[in-house]
């Protein structure tokens, strides 16, 4: 089923269009235990040129261009741990695991944005999720995911998209041999609604139609086999 951005589409590209350079700069770690694991890396990209399609409502074409100088830098973390232990029978686990990302995109002396935030990125994003894991391979938990922090729409940062929290549920199954999986999870269970993204505009403002709703409630599944 297509989201609603995903007919977006862009106007010819111009000849005045240049190419986007970028100098990234990474460094980063991640590791595994039995009972514990973790990720983290930090980075920055120093943008010229950066291509952006700017719109002003769904279902119209959006017009590409370039911004002069702009930096992308942030931090992506994440860890999880085993904090009790055959807490209800042996051998079963109670998972704490959590994701965090900060998002640091901005104008670099931009001529007509100057050193404004790059619209359609909110600045931090974080998910945490208690589960618990039964020996056999059963494991069930809730999770939440919140965005702390609004974010603007446009180029001119004159509208923000509002912070949300949403909480959801997952349960599932993985054989111990891991060919067999399946899992099934409940999404925005509080049916919130918040704004999912946005299609970045020049300049926008309240009555502007860039705006995505995100899905109500809502239960996804899968299945993995191998052989």
């Amino acid at each position: 089923m297509p989201t609603f951005d995903a007919n977006f589409f862009s106007s010819p590209i111009s000849s005045n269009v240049d190419a986007q350079t970028a100098t990234t700069y990474e460094i980063g770690t991640r590791g595994q235990r039995p009972e514990s694991w973790w990720e983290l890396a930090l980075y920055r990209a120093e943008i010229k040129n950066e291509l952006q399609c700017l719109t002003t409502a769904p279902w119209s074409p959006c017009t590409v261009v370039n911004a002069d100088h702009t930096v992308h830098q942030g931090i992506e973390a994440g860890a999880g741990f085993v904090f009790l232990s055959s807490g209800i029978v042996p051998g079963d686990r109670f998972w704490f695991n959590a994701s965090y990302t900060y998002n640091d995109f901005f104008f670099d002396n931009d001529s007509r944005y100057g050193n404004n935030r790059l619209p359609g990125v909110p600045p931090q994003h974080l998910r945490a999720e208690v589960l618990y894991k039964y020996p056999s391979g059963f494991y069930a938990g809730p999770n939440v995911e919140w965005m702390p922090k609004s974010y603007f729409a446009d180029n001119a940062n004159q509208v923000k998209v509002d912070s949300y929290a949403l909480l959801n549920l997952r349960v599932g199954y993985s054989a111990p041999d891991s060919k067999t999986s399946f899992y099934l999870e409940g999404r925005n269970l509080l049916d919130k609604r918040y704004i999912a993204n946005v299609a970045i505009a020049g300049t926008a403002d309240a009555s502007s139609a860039i705006f995505n709703l995100g899905t109500g409630i809502a239960v996804y599944g899968g299945v993995q086999l191998k052989w």
